[in-house]
């Protein structure tokens, strides 16, 4: 018969190996690397169980995490349109021109864009009579016109007007634009004065305009018309209607055959601007088109 002492060892063996095998059970599952698919926790969720109570909790539980809602954009709120600036901002940098002369709205808005130039004296001369040559120089500034299709040859060299003049470039642009052109003697009299029509003439041949008034009907507001060259009633009618024409000081006196001043071309010319659209109209007292004369075309 065994001895009791025999039989309580044999009793402990079971036991052992339990114990054994539970701890290296332990171990082996606190080495194995966490699921790839496994939902993520929070930062501050209780620490993942392991060990023994991973064995008894198979599926842990797991706090889901907290999305915040989506972010609406919202609408900005409503920008203050800009102030619309006034149409004469500031003084032109004129020594002789200030806000007492009948042309300065019209001369401000164009020295302010540079479009006019004076003399390196720092003055401009409103009153000074304007050159064949200081015209065409201010056109070619101003305009940037494919060349005229005429049916007649365009001239292209004068006489009198050499490639060292200071307004050679001048002259040849706007005579390619169809704005000027020589005399029949082959010469182009830069230093000539031009003359209101002439002025007139060659803005509407420029332009291109065209009138749809008759002579009697347009010419009306003018109480010197009889004055016009013949040559010049079609374009003076169609420059008329598209309201470049700008008279000083008297609205009913064209003085067609009267020298152009510094100041009166410059008027005409910011009416041509406003004609085609490159610069807004400005009121003034002066302009042909407000007597009351019929326009097909209104600024």
């Amino acid at each position: 018969m065994p001895s009791p002492h025999r039989l309580r060892w044999y009793s402990l063996v079971p036991a052992g190996l339990l114990a054994i095998a539970t701890g290296l059970l332990i171990a082996w599952t606190s080495k194995q690397p966490v699921d790839a698919g496994a939902t993520l926790i929070p930062a501050t969720s209780p620490m993942p169980v392991r060990g023994l109570k991973r064995l008894f909790r198979r599926y842990p539980e797991r706090l889901p995490l907290t999305v915040p809602p989506p972010v609406i954009p919202q609408p900005l709120p409503p920008q203050q349109a800009w102030p619309e600036l006034p149409l004469v901002q500031a003084q032109p940098k004129f020594n002789d021109l200030n806000r007492a002369h009948w042309a300065w709205p019209l001369l401000a808005d164009l020295a302010q864009r540079d479009l006019v130039s004076g003399f390196p004296d720092g003055t401009f001369r409103p009153g000074a009579a304007m050159t064949r040559a200081e015209f065409a120089a201010q056109l070619a500034q101003l305009f940037n016109l494919p060349p005229a299709h005429s049916p007649l040859p365009v001239q292209s060299s004068y006489s009198d007007l050499k490639p060292d003049h200071w307004a050679y470039k001048g002259v040849q642009k706007s005579v390619k634009m169809g704005f000027l052109s020589g005399s029949p003697e082959g010469d182009f009299l830069p230093d000539q004065p031009i003359s209101r029509i002439q002025v007139i003439t060659a803005l509407a041949n420029g332009l291109a305009l065209t009138s749809s008034h008759a002579a009697t009907e347009a010419l009306v507001p003018y109480t010197d018309r009889e004055q016009v060259p013949i040559w010049a009633i079609r374009q003076l009618v169609a420059a008329t209607e598209a309201g470049l024409v700008v008279n000083y000081p008297e609205i009913t006196t064209l003085a067609p055959n009267r020298p152009a001043s510094r100041a009166e071309v410059a008027a005409m010319l910011h009416r041509s601007l406003v004609y085609t659209g490159s610069l807004q109209a400005i009121p003034s007292p002066y302009i042909v088109e407000k007597a009351g004369l019929p326009s097909r075309r209104s600024n």
